[in-house]
């Protein structure tokens, strides 16, 4: 049969950049196929007038120091990717405009942040302190699942860390309460959950502790020259090992012969390839680019089960007046008047009263970010997609306005910051401008929702398993095995390319 490449990568979203880059790493001929003009999906950034903002993106987990590295940095050294990143200096502020308010700064490194808690709630320090033992444990233990998920021996795991296998599955919350935390730490500790989408009564504790862990232990990083300069880094990375990437080129079919993937079909051409990795949500990838009968019934059935993750408002805006100026000291601040996280993921579905976002000063990490005299903020709010379903075109451009108008009036009571009279650009995105640019399901950026039976840990220990749902194709990106996230999606595009890359060793033998 006709091949042309071992490997095609189609999207080149951040799973697929890492799964092309580790492919031709691993010495296959590979291919990336983009349709867009640029690499990076959501990890890019765009121009308003002297300001240059990220669509997405305001830190980057699991990445750590040099002398310190997390999983990602470990993956970037490996693929000789190298970045300019600059390390967030503190944890996050959570404010509660409520009637039981509180206004807490959170700073990184375990200890401080324990003392910092103790301070804001009295008596709290024991609990807190056995809660980051518990977590740093689970975090390892996570951590080593997901280096090298093709080869788990959960045997080892659950000798090695005993802790792990008694709370990993368990419900966040659940173990908060049973460490007997009071409800105002717990709240203070709860404020991560948004970053996966999955309110703390559902989100297991093994992949939330490992988060809680991984941004207050390691510290959180963003790139100097934002997220473009990781996508074009890593493609650079692809081409220096011999990989090609096409932009511009939309695959309209996935090719199917006797029951294997063997190719993809753009406009003008097939090609074909060994390997093939979608860095595509597989509803799209089954609704459009396979025929019906070439879907196998378990996965129609998978995918019916499961359920499309949040997607968000976005007010990105740049002022003509730095941070320091206008008294921002706080790179993230969450603000919200109800700090139940299910009250909180309940609201998302509405447009009236979802009070719940986060504000991110991006100055306060980067201080070279804009122009000297000025700064850049992103207000981000999430809402599920549908819920913008019956918005009419009439109304759309109101309720952008009004929204963003209610997010700034917020900040500014909570904060006592003036930040509107010095708005020198704004742009909003909805989950609308979502489904345009990435054309995810719902506007979706979040992937899949983690329900409590198709959350990280599973899906971590099944994931050789589940590869492969048809000969010779595989899937990675935010919708994968770690489910939302940028640190996420690249752990999954390498264990893509570890899977294609076993496939092909196997045939050489």
């Amino acid at each position: 049969m006709k091949t042309d490449y071992d490997v095609i990568v189609v999207g080149a979203g951040n799973g697929g950049l890492i799964a092309a880059a580790s492919s031709a790493k691993l010495g296959n001929s590979t291919l990336l196929i983009e349709r867009h003009n640029l690499p990076g999906g959501a990890a890019t950034s765009f121009t308003r007038g002297r300001f240059e903002f990220e669509p997405s993106l305001h830190e980057l987990a699991k990445y750590g120091s040099a002398d310190n590295p997390g999983n990602i940095r470990k993956i970037f050294d490996w693929l000789d990717v190298n970045i300019d990143f600059k390390e967030v200096p503190d944890a996050y502020r959570v404010i509660n405009t409520g009637k039981d308010g509180f206004d807490v700064s959170m700073p990184i490194g375990v200890p401080e942040f324990i003392k910092t808690m103790a301070q804001a709630v009295p008596g709290s320090a024991e609990s807190v302190g056995k809660f980051f033992k518990i977590a740093v444990e689970t975090a390892q233990a996570f951590s080593e699942m997901t280096t090298n998920p093709e080869q788990i021996d959960m045997k080892e795991i659950a000798q090695k860390y005993p802790a792990f296998m008694k709370y990993g599955t368990v419900p966040y919350q659940k173990v908060l309460d049973e460490l007997q935390m009071p409800k105002k730490a717990q709240k203070i500790l709860m404020a991560y959950w948004c970053y996966i989408g999955i309110p703390g009564d559902e989100f297991e504790f093994g992949y939330m502790a490992a988060m809680v862990v991984s941004y207050v232990a390691l510290s959180a990083y963003i790139p100097v020259n934002r997220s473009h300069e990781i996508s074009t880094a890593l493609v650079d990375s692809l081409q220096k090992n011999g990989g090609k990437a096409w932009f511009n080129t939309e695959i309209t079919k996935l090719i199917v012969e006797d029951g294997a993937v063997v190719g993809v079909r753009t406009a003008d051409k097939d090609i074909y390839a060994k390997q093939v990795i979608m860095n595509v949500i597989p509803d799209v990838v089954y609704s459009k680019m396979l025929d019906p009968k070439d879907v196998p019934v378990q996965e129609i059935k998978k995918s019916n089960a499961r359920k499309i993750g949040t997607s968000g408002l976005l007010v990105y805006l740049g002022l003509n007046k730095s941070a320091e100026e206008l008294g921002i000291k706080d790179y993230s601040t969450f603000i919200d008047d109800n700090w139940n996280s299910h009250y909180q993921f309940d609201h998302m579905k509405n447009l009236d009263d979802n009070g719940f976002f986060i504000m991110n000063c991006l100055n306060i990490a980067n201080p070279g970010c804009s122009p000297a005299g000025t700064s850049i903020l992103y207000a981000t709010q999430l809402f599920f997609g549908d819920s913008w379903d019956n918005v009419s075109p009439t109304e759309y451009a109101k309720l952008k306005d009004k929204i963003a108008e209610e997010l700034i009036t917020r900040y500014e009571k909570a904060t006592n910051i003036n930040i509107r009279d010095y708005i020198e650009e704004i742009e909003i995105t909805t989950p609308e401008t979502f489904a345009r640019y990435l054309r995810g399901p719902e506007g979706e950026i979040y992937g899949y929702f983690g329900q409590p039976w198709d959350q990280m840990i599973a899906r971590t220990m099944s994931l050789v398993k589940e590869d492969e749902p048809l000969k010779n194709l595989h899937f990675c990106g935010g919708h994968g095995y770690l489910l939302d996230g940028y640190s996420s999606a690249y752990q999954s595009g390498l264990a893509a390319a570890k899977l294609a890359d076993k496939k092909l060793s196997k045939e050489t033998v």
